[in-house]
């Protein structure tokens, strides 16, 4: 399944690019927490596994699983740094991984992600790696922690966070971002930093523009897991963000910060979204306004004899195949099936569907032609390591894929002949 023949017919499938649409769609799914970490499930080279969002980080997997990911170990990740920018954490190598998703709106190919070293925090997490802010840049993202939620939306913020709660941030390498917070009355650009589970946490120099230390030791982490005890101070101070005001805040030092951040514990607080295009922050208390979930895209599919019908990745789980359930490809229809998994900037796929038209109706009892668009159907381009286009399955009935990349309408025909209809 995993065979892509690159030929000069072949439409590469964003290799090292970001492929977003650019239509309006919007994707809501579940988050879980576990100490204080939120934890996403992606979909690595078609493989689900748990990872901790660390917007104030970067990709990164535990040694393990780049065997598990089949990522090539000598491939080296196209990093422009060589080990994390705003935190202390040991990056002994980088890979490059094929494809990674979280739902349809956050997708990457050729994702250079950092190998970590010894991380057994993570593994008592029981996650695969992290993974940062630079995945979410071209979506609007919003977390509400009261409900696990996490929507991701384009180009657009949910119509339930209000215009008048939204404020400048800026956009650091990385795509980390920056948050303007008044401490006590003093404006402070902070790292918005989601493996931290405090609210405010400053480093020596920033701390020690507010007065009131009471000199109580609190406990920290320093990268991923190590607890450190750091004769840091805290002080409880009255905090300014976007259109809130919170008091009664700990704001605590932190010696070995690179920088002062704003914690997960903005989140208990309200509803937050970032653009990161548009470099805003909205953010609003859970009740500012009622929280009603416009999910955009996919709508139903109707499968017509004779035509090379679009579908979703919804309409493949309930037709098709459903990955969720097992490894194992179990084909679910009871008539073979083609798939041509296609983009409309892709030459090859445009000169190809005329071609795949014509045999919808000359198999019309016999076979049914499907289609799925790249753009929009991420994860289940994911699913299947689908890196080049146009990639077609051709899948008989009891059997698993047959999968060809190119325009090679012969060709395909005789597979057609051959191996659906034998």
């Amino acid at each position: 399944m995993k065979r892509l023949i690159m030929i000069v017919s072949l439409c590469l499938f964003g290799v090292t690019t970001w492929a977003q649409s650019k239509n309006t769609t919007t994707e809501v799914k579940d988050y879980r927490e576990v100490d204080g970490k939120i934890i996403l499930e992606m979909v690595v080279n078609g493989e689900r596994a748990d990872f901790v969002l660390d917007l104030a980080g970067h990709n990164a997997i535990l040694p393990e699983y780049v065997e598990k990911f089949k990522i090539d170990p000598d491939e080296k990740g196209d990093f422009r740094y060589d080990t994390f920018l705003y935190k202390k954490v040991e990056t002994p190598k980088s890979v490059s991984i094929s494809t990674i998703a979280f739902g349809n709106n956050v997708f990457g190919n050729g994702v250079a992600a950092f190998v970590l070293g010894d991380e057994p925090y993570l593994r008592k997490l029981g996650v695969a790696g992290i993974v940062g802010g630079a995945l979410f840049r071209n979506v609007v993202l919003t977390i509400d922690s009261r409900r696990k939620k996490i929507t991701t939306s384009v180009p657009y913020r949910p119509s339930y966070m209000k215009l008048d709660h939204r404020a400048d941030i800026s956009v650091l390498s990385g795509s980390v971002v920056i948050f303007s917070v008044a401490i006590n009355g003093t404006v402070f650009p902070l790292i918005f930093d989601t493996w931290n589970d405090g609210m405010i946490t400053l480093t020596p120099s920033d701390f020690a523009r507010i007065t009131g230390d009471d000199g109580k030791k609190v406990e920290l982490f320093n990268g991923y897991g190590q607890t450190v005890m750091t004769g840091a101070s805290k002080i409880v101070a009255k905090c300014d963000f976007v259109k809130n005001t919170f008091s009664n805040v700990v704001v605590a030092e932190n010696k070995d910060l690179p920088r002062s951040v704003v914690g997960t514990g903005i989140l208990k607080e309200g509803i937050l979204s970032i653009d990161f295009q548009k470099q805003k922050v909205y953010f609003q208390s859970f009740d500012l306004a009622e929280v009603k979930d416009e999910v955009q895209g996919g709508g139903a599919v109707t499968v017509e004899a004779g035509k090379l019908n679009p579908i979703t990745r919804d309409y493949f789980l309930d037709h098709v195949y459903d990955y969720r359930v097992g490894k194992e490809f179990v084909f679910k229809g009871d008539k073979p099936v083609v798939i041509d998994f296609w983009a409309t900037w892709c030459g090859p796929c445009m000169r190809l569907i005329p071609e795949l038209e014509k045999m919808a109706e000359k198999y019309k009892d016999q076979v049914i032609f499907l289609k799925v668009n790249a753009d929009k159907e991420k994860e289940l381009c994911s699913m299947f390591n689908i890196v080049a286009l146009p990639t077609l399955f051709f899948i008989p009935v009891g059997g698993k894929p047959i999968i060809e990349t190119g325009a090679m309408p012969e060709k395909f025909e005789k597979i057609i002949l051959e191996q659906l209809l034998k």
